[in-house]
């Protein structure tokens, strides 16, 4: 009979060889379920190779975890005393069979090198458990005396406990014992990308749609919709976004190279427009960043027209953010004029002091903070958070700290609302702005900025929200037939992760 057995899910079969080899090589026999003989029954050959092994080794992954093979080979190997675990993956607790969890397991890890360094550990670990190659085996022990037999029960039953109150407490206890660990596993999060891809197709494809439209008919309002669409979605839109250029060209106004939309140059609208041609690296409209920049308030803030009257009831959150954020992304992109650097570094500046001028309470504040008319929203202070975090933080942090005051849960991906507030323009007409506001995609990207500035305590009512977040359908038909809060929350997603975590696999 061999002397170690091997339990894996054929997934972790490396793993399993370097395992195998590395005991070979110090003169142990080991069976690994390989070399079964042909017509022999696979379940009676598997059990007493298993049965009659002096120690079974049982390989913990993903896979393993929910291979009831290998479930079954551990039980048995535990029951007789005779298990060693190793980990491939990190796991926690509550990712194992009730029982077969141990805290002290030694980790192997999936590459050559993580292997290395664990290799003398294990050699160790076995010849202590059954002796050495050739040698005589462990002796066995002595008989316990029923005092010692009961001590043993005892820390059995106080291992079961502490093993369940691990799997019940961990998710709290991780973060006890790593106060700065991630809100989510990097596989998570990588997972939550990957079931982007449908979303991602489904804007571009709106986008493609419309631009393949009569220009007529599309009209001026498409600079920021389609703008806003590909922005989200850059690779899939990429066979396309030369026709998008091409359509900013026929439709930019010439006293101020900048896009008409819905009446008026709208600022969030051309925002998305200089976002867009930082996604390509395109240098940034000329005219139109110096329309922008020009409508700038000394104190920092945009109004959502770049007509608008530069009073103080017009100053604007939204527009301020985004306007914020457009100008960041075209200064990382480096397509800003070398010329006009200084003057959006300044401008960032400017609006990033102001947007940290709110209330105490994240809930208190609103789009039009100087209006009477003004709707309070945890989304403004998400809003000036995040851009606040994108164009590289500022002095001030009561952005970040009124959000973290307020934050609770996750509202309903499609909820959005408008200001319903009146602006004065220059030309001396008065613009409504009833553009809806949407609050999901906002307050998700806020939490995962403001998460490293947050207490331990604010932390763990993030976690949950940007759990959610990162649950979100993307491909719910409620959702994506609101083209732009789908847009705009990929989009955000992008600038979230990228931020926080430059290490996890892009979202763009």
């Amino acid at each position: 009979m061999p002397d170690v057995f091997i339990s894996y899910s054929s997934k972790d079969r490396a793993v399993a060889e370097r395992v195998r080899d590395a005991l070979a090589e110090a003169g142990y026999d080991v069976f690994w379920d390989q070399e079964i003989p042909a017509g022999t029954d696979w379940d009676t050959w598997i059990r007493d190779r298993l049965t009659g092994s002096r120690l079974a080794i049982v390989l913990w992954s993903k896979a393993s975890i929910a291979s009831p093979n290998v479930r079954h080979e551990a039980i048995i190997a535990r029951d007789a005393g005779g298990l060693l675990p190793l980990m491939v993956d990190d796991l926690a607790p509550t990712d194992f069979p009730m029982g077969l969890f141990l805290v002290q397991a030694l980790k192997v890890g999936r590459t050559q090198r993580e292997f290395n360094w664990a290799k003398p550990k294990l050699l160790e670990e076995v010849t202590t458990r059954i002796g050495a190659p050739g040698g005589a085996a462990a002796p066995a022990p002595k008989r316990r005396s029923r005092r010692t037999r009961r001590i043993a029960i005892g820390a059995g039953v106080a291992a079961v406990l502490i093993a369940v109150l691990l799997v019940v407490f961990w998710p709290t206890l991780r973060y006890v014992i790593d106060p700065d660990a991630p809100p989510v596993a990097a596989e998570a999060l990588r997972e939550s990308v990957e079931r982007e891809g449908l979303a991602r197709e489904r804007v571009a494809r709106s986008a493609e749609t419309a631009l393949s439209g009569d220009r007529e008919a599309i009209g001026t309002s498409w600079a920021w919709f389609a703008g806003q669409l590909i922005s989200a979605a850059p690779e899939e839109s990429r066979s396309f976004a030369d026709g998008y250029f091409r359509y900013l060209a026929t439709v930019e106004q010439p006293d101020c190279g900048c896009f008409v939309m819905e009446g008026i140059p709208n600022s969030i609208g051309n925002g998305w427009v200089i976002t867009t041609a930082a996604q390509y690296r395109r240098p940034a409209p000329p005219r139109l960043l110096e329309t922008i920049l020009a409508a700038q308030h000394a104190e920092g803030w945009w109004t959502i027209s770049l007509n608008g009257v530069r009073q103080q009831a017009n100053a604007a959150v939204h527009a301020t953010a985004m306007l914020t954020i457009a100008l960041a992304e075209a200064r990382r992109a480096g397509i800003v004029p070398p010329a006009a650097r200084p003057r959006v570094d300044a401008a960032i500046r400017r609006a990033t002091n102001w947007l940290n001028r709110g209330p105490e309470a994240g809930a208190n504040w609103a789009d039009y903070p100087n209006d009477e008319r003004r709707s309070e929203n945890l989304v403004f202070a998400a809003m000036a958070t995040v851009a606040t975090e994108i164009a590289g933080g500022t002095q001030s942090d009561q952005a970040a700290r009124a959000f973290l005051r307020s934050v609770d849960t996750l509202p309903p991906a499609i909820e959005h609302f408008p200001s319903g507030a009146y602006v004065e323009l220059e030309n001396g007409e008065r613009y409504i702005d009833n553009y809806r506001h949407p609050v999901s995609p906002w307050i998700g990207a806020a939490s995962v900025l403001a998460y490293p500035r947050a207490t331990a305590s604010e932390r763990a009512k993030l976690r949950p929200v940007i759990r959610a977040w990162l649950d979100v359908d993307l491909g719910d038909e409620n959702l994506l037939r609101q083209d732009w809060i789908t847009g705009e929350t990929l989009f955000l997603r992008a600038l979230a992760f990228r931020h926080y975590s430059p290490d996890q696999p892009a979202t763009r």
